[in-house]
């Protein structure tokens, strides 16, 4: 059998689902692996337009990336920083609000929401948007990561893949995970650690997408790999060689920098979503939002330059212990005020690097004030910036191991996955626990708290009840009635009753129906139609003959497709988008 032949096979939608999806998470990880260099060539491009072709201002970069390790600025000082930071939020918003509104804000968000909501979809025209207005805005001096414009892209594209081949929802879902792990593993040198997040991010307790695990390593692995060729394999940050936990003294230390770090971070999501919603307030065209933003950005950078951009060069400078403690301390709020002024204002770019900023910084200036205080101590400024940055984003964002394993491999600090591991999980448990009643308590809003929340799962957990009710293993209790099936159903979705030929389903009476207003002895809606229970108006009414149904009422009911279109003149199906997306019916 050809090469060829063998492929088309796997792209076949009768071939078996796991091989066909390795094979689609490997292309996925190409898509991935190929889309973070080309995004950086363009961020590269508006920076060179914008921030550094206005106002002459070049920020620190990377050594690891071939950047200045030294701040550049103009012939006229700063003065022009605003105007540059101003016209990359005109543009970024003038594409974002004409073309495609999903893409303002972080990408990560709106990938979580298409694999709850939607099916893992994700419209064509998404990626190159994201792209465009990620790289004028972080271009024009915007405090935002490329991660999530990277996350949202490669998520998009493993989605359109999905749509093309003519795959399943399901299938969809999982391809739009690889993606995002895909892009998230090269624009981070992290395959690990983006193959979990990918699988972690999507729910604010711990809880993971664990079927997904596979076509996530798969696709970020490859994504790595493929990236790796134009970038190099070295890790993004550099440490001191041999930088490890030796003295258990300092395991101490390093759980008050996670406890802090957790406090700090119930901070991050109430400044970014209630900035987000006093600029939904502001007057006028969507569009001009971001540019409001981003003049506030600019006009902060005057003072502050520090906080325009990804920051990676300054995080390297304050692992290397070249910051004071109290500009440490003023960085780390100024980027989270920085941050929401560009992101939640409707600019498009990550959160996951301003949150790294604002962790190192913590860490770093609390190894510097430990030294101080307690000059025998051993309180390594480069390992405590290191854990700050996990342990800051690891309660922020509630996605505890993913971070580590990233942070990590991003700097290539293994020596400090001990304290790691105690100060994320302390940061996880203090933000969980502090803003646990908050209306905003992760910056994930899309995140949802177990599998048994996501849209997803419900026929899944629905479907396992009933059929341990039907075979008898499972009872329903003496007291409870049929009313108490509606909590089943509030997922919208029919569930079949094995070897019955009908449907449990929730059905609403439509308006002008022939049935309504009859009482239920004279079988409004049939012969074939066992009613369970009728909802009015938030209130559980039980189906007795003298019952009678007005429209508007839902109802629950066992019903075969026959049934069904026997009623249809008088009952509507109720399903949900995802429902009715997979082409679930009673038939």
């Amino acid at each position: 059998m050809s090469i060829l032949h063998r492929i088309a096979t796997l792209l076949r939608p009768t071939s078996g689902s796991t091989g066909r999806l390795l094979f689609l998470s490997t292309v996925v990880g190409v898509i991935g692996g190929l889309a973070a260099p080309t995004f950086i060539w363009m961020l590269h491009g508006a920076s060179h337009l914008l921030l550094e072709g206005i106002a002459g201002y070049v920020p620190p970069g990377l050594p690891s990336e071939g950047g200045s390790t030294v701040e550049v600025v103009g012939s006229h000082g700063r003065w022009l920083i605003p105007l540059a930071t101003t016209v990359g939020g005109i543009l970024s918003g003038l594409l974002v609000f004409t073309f495609a509104p999903e893409t303002e804000g972080h990408g990560t968000d709106a990938a979580i929401t298409a694999f709850h909501q939607k099916g893992g979809f994700v419209r064509g025209r998404v990626p190159l948007i994201k792209s465009l207005s990620s790289a004028l805005t972080i271009g024009g001096g915007g405090a935002a990561g490329r991660e999530g414009p990277v996350a949202q892209v490669s998520a998009g594209f493993g989605s359109i893949l999905a749509g093309w081949l003519g795959c399943s929802p399901r299938e969809r879902r999982l391809l739009a995970l690889a993606g995002m792990a895909a892009g998230l593993s090269a624009i981070f040198r992290s395959p690990l650690g983006t193959a979990v997040f990918a699988v972690e991010v999507l729910y604010s307790t711990m809880e993971f997408e664990a079927g997904a695990l596979i076509y996530t390593i798969m696709a970020a692995v490859v994504a790595y790999a493929v990236n790796g060729v134009f970038v190099g394999y070295e890790p993004i940050f550099q440490l001191p060689a041999g930088l490890s936990f030796g003295r258990i003294d300092t395991l101490f230390w390093f759980a008050v920098l996670g406890a802090l770090t957790g406090l700090a971070a119930t901070a991050l999501p109430w400044l970014y979503y209630s900035t987000h919603r006093l600029f939904e307030r502001i007057p006028g065209p969507r569009f001009l939002a971001p540019a409001t933003g981003a003049l506030l950005l600019g006009l902060l950078a005057l003072a502050l330059p520090q906080v325009l951009g990804g920051g990676y060069g300054w995080m390297q400078m304050a692992m290397d212990g070249r910051i004071a403690i109290g500009m440490l301390l003023l960085l780390a709020v100024a980027k989270m005020v920085a941050m929401s002024l560009t992101v939640a204002s409707g600019g498009s770019g990550g959160v996951f690097a301003p949150s790294l900023f604002v962790g190192t910084f913590l860490g770093a200036a609390l190894a510097l004030a430990v030294g101080k205080i307690f000059p025998g101590s051993d309180c390594n400024v480069a390992a405590f910036a290191v854990v700050g940055m996990a342990s800051f984003f690891s309660g922020a964002a509630r996605v505890p191991i993913a971070t580590m394993l990233m942070v990590m491999e991003m700097t290539g600090g293994y020596g400090l996955l001990v304290p790691s591991m105690l100060a994320v999980i302390l940061s996880y448990l203090v933000e969980s626990k502090v803003a646990a009643n908050w209306r905003w308590p992760t910056l994930y809003v899309a995140q949802v708290e177990t599998r048994a929340d996501s849209p997803v799962h419900h026929e899944e957990y629905t479907m396992s009840a009933m059929d341990l009710i039907r075979t008898g293993r499972a009872r329903l209790p003496r007291e409870a009635t049929p009313a108490h099936l509606v909590n089943l159903l509030q997922m919208g979705t029919p569930i079949p009753i094995g070897g019955t030929g009908r449907s449990l389903c929730r059905c609403r009476v439509r308006e002008g129906a022939p049935g309504a207003g009859k009482p239920l002895r004279e079988r409004p809606f049939g012969d074939h139609i066992q009613l369970l229970a009728i909802l009015r108006r938030g209130e559980i009414i039980d189906p007795w003959p003298d019952t009678v149904c007005v429209v508007g009422d839902e109802l629950i009911c066992l019903l075969s497709p026959e049934a069904f279109d026997l009623a249809s003149d008088s009952l509507e199906l109720i399903t949900t988008p995802a429902a009715a997306e997979s082409g679930q019916t009673t038939g």
